[in-house]
């Protein structure tokens, strides 16, 4: 794997997982010996600190041996991930974690499959749940699942959460140079959000700025007089969270972004979905107009009202 041969090393993984016995364990003990499939020394120093501080265990060899099938089964969840096999990802991490279910790293990889599938609430569960599971797991675990959360936590726009994990891992993990490049993107993000500030509203810049897409310019002028349709509705809240933050922070590029990350432009529904979306009072072209001209002073917030009111039209049945 570490070659880039990847598929050699699915061929090994599967021969490997083949021999394994019905009544495999991660740990086994045969009376005067433990044997620990670990899948790191820190784990397997962790788990040995564990039973030291248990009498029936204490005086027993414990032995670490490096043949474990839910990290090979991982392995091939990771190969499937490269591979942007995201079905066969997840089906080999679930049947890993029915061998393993409380190992972090298990979760963790879960977590990442799932927020690769645009999953993301059911990832950052996955991440939460990799801190957790072990008391007794190493910090450097505990560390992957927090960078985890960071990671869900960007695509969903929660910056400040984010920023909160990432310091939160760097803590138990000081010499991650993933969670120290992630902080330095948020504080660029916050950079630009802060100059963002200074400037006119997003609305402004979303009425002077047309949408370059050709099919979302069609859409919008399509769309713009019928009844909104809330985006919740359309495209789920995290979805829409994170659309609408793409949008009021770099406009119609931002939208079209974040809207093709969450709906694949192949997906025979794609024009649909971004039509239904657009109805949201939020992307509507008109709104935009009437924002900008309360904000000019050319008119009163509520003639603003009134206006979008009266022109709104029923969605044909």
């Amino acid at each position: 794997m570490n070659d880039g041969r990847y598929a050699d090393a699915r061929e090994v993984l599967e021969r490997t997982i083949r021999e394994m016995a019905s009544d495999w364990r991660p740990a086994r003990d045969n009376g005067t010996t433990l044997t620990v499939s670990s899948w790191d020394v820190d784990e397997f120093t962790a788990y040995t600190q564990l039973k030291r501080r248990d009498a029936s265990v204490s005086e027993k060899v414990i032995l670490w041996i490096d043949d474990s099938y839910s990290k090979a089964l991982c392995h091939l969840s990771a190969i499937a991930l490269h591979e942007e096999k995201f079905q066969d990802a997840l089906f080999c991490v679930e049947h890993a974690l029915l061998i393993e279910p409380d190992h972090p790293l298990l979760w963790s990889q879960k977590g990442l499959v799932l927020n690769r599938m645009k999953r993301h609430a059911e990832a950052l569960a996955c991440y939460r749940q990799a801190e957790t599971i072990r008391a007794w797991a190493p910090v450097t675990h505990v560390a992957r699942a927090l960078r985890g959360q960071g990671a869900v936590l960007i695509d969903l726009q929660r910056l400040d959460e984010a920023e909160s994990a990432f310091q939160k891992s760097l803590e138990l993990d000081p010499l991650s140079d993933v969670a120290r490049r992630e902080l330095e993107y948020l504080a660029d993000v916050r950079k630009q959000q802060l100059a963002r500030k200074n400037t006119a509203p997003w609305f402004v810049h979303a009425f002077v700025n047309q949408p370059e897409d050709p099919l979302t310019r069609e859409l919008v002028a399509l769309v713009e007089d019928l009844e909104p349709i809330p985006g919740p509705k359309t495209i789920g809240p995290d979805n829409y969270t994170q659309i609408l933050s793409a949008f009021m922070e770099r406009g119609w590029a931002g939208f079209e972004e974040a809207f093709d990350l969450i709906v694949a432009r192949t997906r025979p529904d794609y024009k649909e979905i971004k039509r239904d979306l657009l109805c949201e009072s939020v992307f509507n072209r008109k709104a935009h107009r009437r924002l900008t001209e309360a904000y000019a002073g050319r008119k009163s917030v509520e003639q603003v009202i009134e206006e979008a009111r009266s022109n709104r039209k029923p969605r044909p049945q």
